[in-house]
């Protein structure tokens, strides 16, 4: 699985420690899922919106889904669809491990509430692409800790 960067990145990660930058994002493999988000300024409880794409998932990937809250359960929103392939997405949720498959005819859109692991305070999704590649995915997860 593929945990944020390559392996061709270890002297880039090097100089990047050496110099205290944060940007290992530059690095990160083009066929794995990705997110960008952003959060709610001064809001209660921690909003965010993170926009979720790849053109190509062709390896097994994951996303962690960060927030600086203490509240130790977040409420989610997951609206995911592929435009070729297949792509199994496995979260956890209050009940346990779960996982589904997006294809272009099945789009995944639900609501759940996950548990936060304690000490990062995140939750994390995996991708992983189902017998080959899966193209064009594109959704999103917002998520918040009332």
């Amino acid at each position: 699985m593929i945990s944020g960067l390559s392996a061709n990145c270890s002297k880039a990660r090097w100089l990047l420690a050496v110099a205290a930058l944060a940007a290992p994002a530059a690095c990160a493999p083009h066929d794995i899922a990705r997110a960008s988000c952003t959060n709610t300024l001064a809001s209660v409880h921690d909003e965010w919106t993170c926009t979720v794409k790849a053109d190509l998932v062709g390896r097994s990937s994951s996303i962690e889904f960060d927030t600086e809250s203490r509240n130790q359960v977040a409420q989610v929103s997951i609206a995911l669809r592929v435009t070729k392939g297949a792509l199994r997405v496995r979260y956890s949720d209050l009940s346990g491990s779960q996982q589904v498959v997006v294809t272009p005819s099945e789009p995944l859109s639900f609501d759940m509430k996950t548990k936060m692991h304690p000490q990062r305070r995140s939750f994390t999704m995996y991708f992983e692409p189902v017998n080959g590649q899966a193209e064009g995915l594109a959704g999103t997860v917002k998520y918040s800790t009332p």
